[in-house]
């Protein structure tokens, strides 16, 4: 027997991106109070699996390991994700129309996350240079500009790579959504 109520479409592509974009933020949402709180009382609940022994105290210690290791992956996921597909969500066909504001908000934010380690990669190349020290956490190395001008040179020549790298795959992802006349050329 046919049903009486009419078939709803799935929804435009731009819609689906941005009900995912949608879900993207309640993980991050849940995520992160959720692994803020378990480091914050890490001790404490840390202080209440150490008594136990055998099975418990191993079942225990795993799961609070899998927790302290997912809920920031699973915020940093749920974060990328929702930047993603909010940007999909702008530039694809959809039926609702959520407003400029919102739209901007969306883009302009996607282009901070996109566009950070280039940002960075210049932040490190401009400090070392105002400091006359290029410093690299691994290996624990210090190049100063005094006693060691071609590694101090070296060092900011591949921050400038780097950004120029960052910058460079940035853009391709943007250039498309930006320009679409423009990139409809190469």
């Amino acid at each position: 027997m046919p049903s009486s109520s009419p078939a709803t479409p799935a929804g435009l592509p731009g819609d689906i991106a941005r009900r995912r974009a949608k879900l993207g933020l309640l993980v991050l949402a849940i995520a992160l109070p959720l692994s803020w709180w378990l480091f914050s009382r890490l001790e404490p609940i840390w202080d209440r699996i150490m008594p136990l022994e055998g099975l418990p105290f191993m079942g225990a210690a795993t799961l609070l390991g899998a927790a302290l290791a997912i809920a920031p992956l699973a915020a940093g996921i749920g974060f990328l994700l929702a930047v993603w597909f909010g940007v999909d969500s702008v530039y694809l066909p959809r039926r609702a129309a959520h407003g400029p504001l919102l739209d901007r908000l969306i883009v302009a934010l996607a282009m901070v996350v996109w566009f950070s380690p280039t940002l960075f990669a210049i932040a490190a190349a401009g400090r070392g240079l105002y400091e006359g020290r290029i410093h690299f956490v691994r290996p624990p190395r210090d190049y100063l500009l005094a006693t060691d001008p071609i590694a101090f040179w070296q060092g900011v020549g591949f921050w400038l790579i780097m950004a120029g790298l960052f910058g460079f795959l940035a853009w391709r992802y943007w250039r498309p959504r930006l320009f679409p006349g423009s990139a409809a050329q190469d």
